[in-house]
């Protein structure tokens, strides 16, 4: 049986146990008593071995064996949870996710784990390792088939094939009775099909079964092609196969309700997995269908029909609604994400002898698969900095009136069409006037310029490369890396980030991203002969002013909005557009555009219309265009350039 076809849904099964050994444990640490946790860290443990060994990776197998026996002492009470056992617990599910990661770039063979089995086995030696010398034999293995069953079995033996009912013995010694189950599965179905088992097939995948089982298997083989394989399998004590004849076919005579039980069951799920890959294609589908939407309203809008027109609705709407159902499908809760920043907090707190608080909130708010994917490793950055940088030590805490415990909040929601990730912490803050005196005598501005700036403005030098104001470098952080990574990796994920933070009493760093990069809603302008699409996110307003409005500051064209005054930029010098009209209209269009705190207003020729965009990469050639984040194509077969905003203001 080729099981390589299994490894993506094993790879998945086995990322989510071993999130539910990380999230269990931690409550474990916390309230030792509770034998549900237990039960639930003994399930996914007993789960993970099952998986592993069926899929003949005995490494992976040997480790949750050696962890389910210290889970079984555990449960039974012979030995008490003590931070020294879960300690060892997380190494052990430490490991286990480097096997995961190896297993799926086809090296677990480099992975070491008889360091930490022999950590395990030595919290168990001081207890009887086998619980019964004789485990109770069960009498009753014999195999019999419903009505249903018999009908193609008698079929087959007509036919000239024979049944056979094998009873296999296990050694009572025998660890991983499941890896031997699959064996023997294994070799018999080179020689035949397997019709039934005794105990079920799922009772013997999860060792629900002594030492015997029995299978009832379809052959054209003699008895010794079958049985001579499966003896010489390691731990296997006893083979005895019996031919069946057609009319001594042994017949239940009631009609098992379990499994008709099971059916129904299997009948009602609601969920199916999906390879990724799969919603890619659909995506991309769904962005031609938009494409094609925006021609046929090119076509309508040129011959002027009625009845096009109408089914054209039709189809918008349709389209719309397909839209919104591939984004939802694609859509993960940011919990996958934050599932793994307690434990981290949980090391960093034992690493930095630091005692550090984490609140998530908004675990449920959902982001497109993509970003997902890619904005873990920012925010493990973020973490790691507030823990050792932000947050003071137990003592510094309590000579500034604070707790000792300090505290860092991660939290999520939805704004318009985007998400906002913020993380929180109650420690120093930044010293604005360490970042200043940092910022000049690296030659990045001048004193003149910095009494000039606003605080946010100055926190933004934190992001620049080689950029740290630590006093010390640590194992955690403090090399003036990690920061830079953040904001480049924010920003081409089509979000920004800011600093908010106040000396002594705490930081707040803001990430905003979009709901997904796929499609998304766009206003269209003209500027000379080419045709621009902004998105429609970022817009703040859009309004009209006249010459005389506008002043200069700092050789800086501004007008002032609502008592503010906001910087005004004509896009045709910043994207490098030729024929651009709005240098002699007395009245111009402004768009007002919002990112972050700030606001910006940028000069076009004129206000198109709203649409949806499909967002295409510039490709390798033309590489990064500054002002440029991608492109589209227009109903009209025309490509318009979608404007970085970010890069604009």
């Amino acid at each position: 049986m080729d099981i390589s076809q299994y490894l993506n849904v094993f790879m998945d099964e086995c990322r989510e146990h071993l999130q539910t050994l990380n999230q269990v444990l931690l409550e474990l640490e916390h309230n030792p008593d509770n034998s549900s946790l237990l039960d639930q860290i003994f399930r996914a443990a007993h789960t993970l071995k099952g998986a592993s060994a069926t899929m003949g990776f005995n490494k992976m197998a040997n480790l949750t064996h050696a962890m389910e026996d210290v889970l079984s002492k555990l449960r039974s009470k012979e030995v008490n949870v003590t931070p020294e056992i879960v300690n060892i617990l997380f190494e052990a599910v430490d490991l286990l996710e480097s096997l995961a990661n190896s297993i799926a770039s086809g090296k677990e063979e480099d992975i070491e784990i008889n360091g930490i089995v022999q950590s395990l086995r030595a919290l168990t030696v001081m207890q009887p390792t086998p619980i019964s010398a004789q485990p109770e034999r069960r009498t009753n293995l014999q195999l019999r088939y419903t009505e249903i069953e018999k009908e193609p079995i008698v079929q087959a033996l007509k036919e000239g094939t024979k049944l056979y009912h094998i009873e296999v013995t296990l050694s009572e010694n025998c660890l991983l009775k499941g890896v031997r189950v699959f064996m023997v599965l294994r070799e018999i179905e080179k020689f035949g099909i397997i019709v039934k088992s005794a105990p079920t097939l799922k009772d013997l995948e999860d060792e629900k079964f002594d030492f015997r089982f029995v299978l009832g298997v379809l052959s054209s083989s003699a008895v010794e092609e079958i049985v001579n394989p499966i003896s010489n399998i390691v731990e296997v004590e006893k083979v005895v196969c019996e031919e069946i004849e057609l009319n001594n076919i042994p017949i239940e005579k009631r009609i098992q309700t379990v499994e008709s039980e099971d059916r129904s069951k299997i009948s009602s799920v609601q969920t199916v997995r999906v390879d990724i890959k799969k919603l890619d294609v659909l995506m991309n589908l769904v962005a031609e269908l938009v494409i094609s939407r925006s021609r046929l309203e090119s076509i309508s809008a040129a011959i002027q029909n009625k009845q096009l027109d109408e089914v054209l609705e039709q189809v918008g709407r349709l389209t719309l609604e397909l839209r919104d159902n591939v984004f939802k499908a694609r859509m993960v809760p940011v919990e996958t994400v934050f599932s793994r920043f307690p434990r981290l907090i949980r090391d960093l707190s034992r690493e930095l002898k630091k005692e550090i608080d984490l609140e998530i909130y908004g675990g449920e708010t959902e982001l497109d698969r993509t970003v997902i994917d890619e904005i873990g490793d920012p925010l493990v950055h973020i973490i790691r900095n507030a823990a050792d940088h932000g947050i003071e030590s137990a003592e510094e805490r309590l000579q500034k009136n604070k707790p000792e415990k300090g505290k860092i909040i991660l939290k999520a929601y939805q704004e318009g069409n985007g998400v906002v990730i913020k993380i929180i912490d109650d420690g120093r803050g930044f010293d604005i006037e360490r970042v200043k005196e940092k910022a000049v005598s690296q030659g990045l501005v001048s004193r003149e310029a910095l009494a000039l700036m606003k605080d946010e403005e100055i926190l933004e030098f934190t992001f620049l490369p080689g950029f740290s104001t630590a006093k010390q470098i640590t194992e955690v952080s403090g090399r003036g890396v990690g920061m830079d990574v953040v904001k480049t990796k924010v920003n081409a994920l089509g979000g920004f980030i800011k600093i908010n933070s106040k000396f002594g009493e705490g930081t707040t760093i803001e990430i905003r991203l979009p709901l997904t990069l796929a499609i998304i809603q766009t206003l269209m302008v003209q500027l000379g002969n080419e045709v621009y699409a902004i998105p429609s996110g970022y817009i703040d307003q859009i309004i009209s002013i006249n010459k005389k409005d506008i002043k200069q500051v700092r050789q800086q064209d501004v007008f002032t909005l609502r008592g503010e005054i906001v910087p005004l930029i004509r896009l045709q010098h910043v994207l490098d557009t030729p024929g651009a009209l709005n240098e002699s209209f007395e009245e111009l269009d402004v768009v007002v555009l919002k990112t972050g705190d700030r606001l910006v207003g940028c000069v076009v020729d004129g206000l198109m219309k709203q649409q949806d965009v499909v967002i295409k990469s510039l490709g390798d050639y033309l590489g990064t265009v500054k002002g440029i984040a991608g492109a589209t194509i227009l109903g009209n077969g025309k490509v318009a350039l979608i404007i970085d905003i970010r890069a604009v203001a």
